[in-house]
């Protein structure tokens, strides 16, 4: 059974706020279903939101200063005793990156439950033909994360 993710697993991943998020779901921008009363969506809706330009421009511009404030400590509410900050580039055409770019989504989304602390951003630099995944995630995760890359 595939997992579903809330508006509020989004922000955290995306490093956005919740209404950005409620934002482009109420444009299109976003897609997803209503189970309930309350919207989820799969690691694709999440995928597709990050390939779109405008969103990955503002998920680059988060990112940075989520990168920032990693290096300066503000990120007090880690949960676990350990927290790496990991900048991966894969140098491969999109279609090649988003496959991968999708593995370890698909990994992270796996684990991250409740951790508010654990983020994902991806983002795709079409003169560089490179894609850059930026995580926020506790080490175990991220060996399983480097491993994926590696065999896929």
């Amino acid at each position: 059974m595939e997992k579903l993710f809330t508006v509020e697993d989004i922000a955290r991943m995306t490093s956005m706020t919740t209404r950005t998020i409620r934002n482009y779901l109420k444009a299109g921008t976003l897609k997803g279903r209503k189970i309930g009363g309350q919207w989820r969506f799969t690691g694709e809706d999440i995928a597709n939101l990050m390939d779109i330009g405008s969103v990955s421009e503002e998920m680059s511009n988060n990112n940075k200063q989520a990168v920032i404030d990693f290096i300066d400590g503000v990120n007090t509410n880690c949960s676990d005793e350990i927290q790496v900050c990991a900048i991966i580039d894969l140098y491969h055409e999109i279609s090649v990156a988003a496959e991968k770019r999708d593995k370890v989504l698909e990994l992270v989304n796996f684990q991250m439950g409740d951790k508010d602390h654990m983020r994902f951003v991806y983002e795709y630099f079409e003169s560089e033909q490179k894609g850059r995944i930026t995580l926020f995630v506790p080490p175990n995760l991220l060996i399983e994360a480097l491993k994926a890359l590696q065999y896929s």
